[in-house]
């Protein structure tokens, strides 16, 4: 990194990179050694680690390995694929939300989730890929057979499993819906390297090809999971582009005059970073590939300067920027450095990797 000379975006994205490889987002010692964190405390302690926010950090690994350094990434992606392999050990389960510090009962460790298991999957697949780890073959057949087991005798894909009697809430993560397009696309990946079974397949497929038809005019409701589907649909069916074109313009049209977008169409203005990450990435993309309904420079450029100047000085990005006091978020970290990083190449001529690289 050269300040003098790096772009802003260039610089927040460098920023980030530290802070993601550093030891407040990746523990590195106690039972959880490897896993990654989700929120931090403003102290910058980790709250809890989790199989999905381990899938992302791994798949982020893989990308990023060029700019953060190969002997960096391969340490922190082989701590990773260790936590991940001891998750299982025994025949048990990873805890969708590990906690590190005293917390109460958590309604998700009542589940195991669809997405949340894809995942951890392609985040092995990926960083396997990029000749980070040798592939963790238990691992992975024991994930595969636990995504079977989320789908139903009909093919459908339930986005959560019951571990014991419980009631799970009704939220877009317990209900499902197209946003699991993002998590089936993962999974089919995973064919490169382990085959899946019949049922899983169809049904990884015919949740794409039954979104697909309806992408550009899919109800917007909560933008995370809705940005989600674009993402996955731009793997599984990277022909619907156009229609997810269409789809980002009415997100873009709900942004606010800061130029973030809120959390939901209705309902909740709350403006999370990583929903403003989310829509960068896509409307990169949809640039890169030419559609002719994709975001101007310009209004990438406001997506790009609302991140940028929500990188703190330590390199770390809150979940709500006016949250008092913020609180740090990794997820955003690494959707928002893959975001800016790109958005920089993009500026200066550089291809972007393709979207079965978006974290």
């Amino acid at each position: 990194m050269n300040p003098a000379t790096d772009s802003p975006a260039a610089t927040a994205a460098a920023h980030l990179r530290e802070w993601l490889l550093s030891a407040q987002v990746q523990q590195q010692e106690g039972a959880h050694a490897g896993g990654v964190a989700g929120a931090l405390d403003p102290d910058g302690r980790a709250r809890y680690v989790y199989p999905e926010i381990t899938g992302y950090y791994l798949h982020w690994l893989a990308e990023v390995r060029e700019q953060a350094g190969l002997d960096a990434v391969r340490v922190a992606a082989v701590r990773a694929t260790d936590w991940a392999r001891r998750q299982f050990e025994s025949g048990a389960l990873p805890q969708t939300r590990a906690y590190l510090v005293p917390a109460a009962h958590d309604w998700r460790n009542d589940a195991v989730f669809f997405f949340d298991l894809a995942m951890l999957l392609r985040g092995l697949c990926a960083a396997a890929e990029a000749r980070l780890i040798a592939l963790p073959q238990s691992t992975v057949r024991r994930l595969l057979d636990e995504l079977d087991a989320c789908v139903s005798p009909d093919g459908e894909i339930h986005a959560a499993r019951l571990l014991r009697k419980a009631e799970l809430p009704p939220r877009w993560s317990t209900l499902g819906g197209p946003f699991e397009v993002k998590a089936s696309s993962r999974v089919a990946l995973a064919a490169r390297h382990m085959n899946l079974s019949p049922r899983l397949a169809a049904a990884c497929e015919s949740l794409a090809t039954r979104y697909a038809v309806s992408a550009g005019t899919l109800a917007l409701d909560m933008l995370h999971p809705t940005l989600y589907f674009a993402e996955g649909l731009l793997v599984a069916r990277p022909q619907s582009a156009p229609q997810l074109a269409a789809l980002l313009r009415r997100c873009l049209e709900l942004q606010h005059a800061d130029g973030s977008l809120p959390e939901a169409q209705h309902g909740s203005a709350l403006a999370r970073s990583d929903i403003v990450a989310q829509a960068l990435r896509v409307g990169l993309l949809l640039r890169e590939i030419g559609v002719v309904e994709a975001p101007t420079a310009v209004e990438l450029e406001r997506l790009a300067a609302v991140l940028t100047a929500r990188v703190d000085t330590h390199g770390r990005i809150a979940f709500l920027p006016d949250a008092s006091p913020p609180q740090p978020n990794v997820w955003c970290g690494m959707f928002a450095e893959q975001a800016l990083r790109w958005f920089d190449w993009q500026q200066n001529g550089r291809s972007l990797p393709g979207a079965e690289w978006l974290v």
